[in-house]
C-alpha cells in the first residue's frame, strides 16, 4: 500500500500540472495594441510692446568730506584765546576766529617799520634840501665863471690894442679867479651828485620799510586764525598758553560746502549709464531710510578697483549739514539711484520669458523656436530686452524640454 503511495502521489502531481499549464495556454487573453494619442504642450504667451526705457542703476556708498585740511599758523607766539567751537563735532563759519596768538612782539615790529618810514622820509626830504642847494651854487658859479672869462677875453682885446707883445699877466687875465669858478662848479655838481645819491639811499630805505611795515601788519593780522571755510571741526590741537609755531597743527578741518559720495558701478552698470557728458545732466537721488538728498554727477574715477574689479562715480551734495533738509552726516552709508541713458524700442517681460541668459522662445503658427535678444536690465522679476519686433508672442511658460519647432498650444486668454 505504502509502494502504491509512493508511486502513485508523484504521478498524480505531474499530471495535475500538465492540465493546468495546458489550461492557461489554451485560455490566454489577446492584448490589443492601442495608439496613444500624442501630447501638445499648454503655454502661455506675452504679446511684445515697444517701449522707451530709462535704466535705474542702484548702488550704495559713503559719506565723505570733499576736503579735509589742516590749519597751521603763519606766525609763532603764544595762544591766548582759543575758540570755544574748536572742538570735534562743532560747524563753523568762514571767517570765525578760531585761535589768537600773542601779537605785542609784532605790534612793537610795525611801530618800528612806522618810525623807519619817518627816517627815510626825512632822509630823503635833506637829501632834496641838498641837491636843490647845490644846484643852486652851480649856478652861480656858471654864472661867476662866465663873468670872468669875459673878463679875460676883454683884458685881452685890451692887451692887443696897446700894442703889447706876449701874454698878459695872468692876473689880468682873472685866471686865479677862472680856477676857483671852475672848481666851485665842480665842487656844486659832485654835492649834486652826492644829494641825488642820498635820494636814491632814502627811497631804497623808505621802500624797505614801507616792506616792513606791510609784512608787519600782515604778520599782526595773522596772529587771527581764522576759518578759511564754512567747516566741520574734526580736532582741536591747542589751547590757551601753548606755544605754536609755523609747523603746529592748531586744528583739522572739514569743508561743508560739498559732501562726495563714491559709487562703484561694475562695467554692465557703466554700459546703461552711458556718456559721461550725459550722465553729468540727470540728478542722482541719495536714500537713508525715509530721507532722502539730490546729488550731481561730478566726475568718473579713471581707475579700476583690482578687488571688486568696478569703477567708481564720484557725486557731490551741495551743503550736507546747511542745505536747510535732511543732515547729510559724513560716514553715512547711503543708498543711491542713477539715471541710465535713454533705450528705445525694449521689451518689458516677465523674468520667466527669458531663457537661459540671452534668449527667449517666440510662439508662431503653432510652434516654438528661440531667439536671442539683447539683455539690457533685470529689475523687479521683470527683464528688459532689446532685439524684439512689437507683435511678437513670446513663451512665458516653464517647459521641461524644447526642441527646435516643437509643436504647442496656447492656453485660455492667450
Amino acid at each position: 500500500m505504502r509502494l502504491a503511495l509512493k508511486i502513485g502521489l508523484p504521478l498524480l502531481v505531474f499530471a495535475l500540472g500538465i492540465a493546468g499549464a495546458f489550461w492557461l495556454v489554451t485560455h490566454r487573453k489577446t492584448i490589443e495594441p492601442v495608439s496613444l494619442k500624442k501630447q501638445t504642450p499648454l503655454i502661455e504667451v506675452t504679446e511684445v510692446a515697444l517701449v522707451n526705457h530709462q535704466p535705474v542703476i542702484r548702488s550704495q556708498g559713503r559719506v565723505l568730506a570733499r576736503k579735509e585740511v589742516a590749519v597751521i599758523p603763519q606766525v609763532g607766539g603764544q595762544v591766548v584765546e582759543v575758540s570755544a567751537k574748536l572742538n570735534e563735532g562743532y560747524l563753523i563759519n568762514v571767517g570765525e576766529i578760531l585761535v589768537r596768538i600773542d601779537d605785542e612782539d609784532y605790534r612793537l615790529n610795525l611801530r618800528r617799520a612806522e618810525a623807519d618810514i619817518l627816517t627815510a622820509k626825512a632822509s630823503m626830504t635833506n637829501a632834496l634840501a641838498q641837491a636843490a642847494s647845490a644846484k643852486a651854487q652851480a649856478i652861480q658859479a656858471e654864472a661867476r665863471l662866465a663873468s670872468e672869462e669875459a673878463e679875460a677875453s676883454a683884458a685881452r682885446k685890451e692887451w692887443r690894442l696897446l700894442g703889447r707883445e706876449g701874454d698878459p699877466p695872468a692876473l689880468l687875465l682873472r685866471e686865479p679867479q677862472i680856477r676857483e669858478s671852475q672848481t666851485a662848479i665842480a665842487a656844486a655838481r659832485a654835492l649834486e651828485e652826492a644829494a641825488s645819491a642820498g635820494l636814491k639811499s632814502g627811497e631804497a630805505s623808505l621802500f624797505a620799510a614801507e616792506a616792513a611795515k606791510e609784512r608787519a601788519q600782515l604778520d599782526l593780522e595773522r596772529c587771527m586764525i581764522r576759518a578759511p571755510f564754512d567747516a566741520r571741526v574734526v580736532r582741536g590741537s591747542v589751547d590757551v598758553g601753548s606755544t605754536v609755531s609755523q609747523a603746529t597743527t592748531v586744528a583739522l578741518l572739514q569743508r561743508i560746502d560739498v559732501a562726495e559720495v563714491r559709487l562703484p558701478l561694475s562695467r554692465r552698470q557703466l554700459k546703461l549709464l552711458g556718456p559721461v557728458p550725459d550722465a553729468k545732466q540727470r540728478p542722482i537721488r541719495l536714500t537713508i531710510g525715509d530721507e532722502q538728498w539730490t546729488a550731481r554727477f561730478d566726475r568718473l574715477v579713471g581707475v579700476v578697483d583690482p578687488a571688486t574689479h568696478t569703477q567708481s562715480v564720484i557725486a557731490h551734495v551741495p551743503n550736507p549739514y546747511n542745505s536747510g533738509g535732511a543732515i547729510l552726516k559724513f560716514g553715512a552709508f547711503v543708498s543711491a539711484e542713477l539715471q541710465g541713458d535713454i533705450r528705445e524700442d525694449v521689451s518689458v517681460l516677465p523674468e520667466e520669458a527669458l531663457r537661459g541668459n540671452d534668449a527667449v522662445f517666440l510662439y508662431r503658427d503653432g510652434k516654438l523656436s528661440r531667439k536671442v535678444v539683447r539683455i539690457i536690465e533685470l529689475i523687479d522679476r521683470k527683464v528688459v530686452v532689446g532685439g524684439l519686433t512689437a507683435g511678437e508672442r513670446v513663451c512665458v511658460t516653464e517647459l521641461d524640454s524644447f526642441v527646435e519647432g516643437m509643436s504647442v498650444r496656447l492656453g485660455k486668454g492667450d
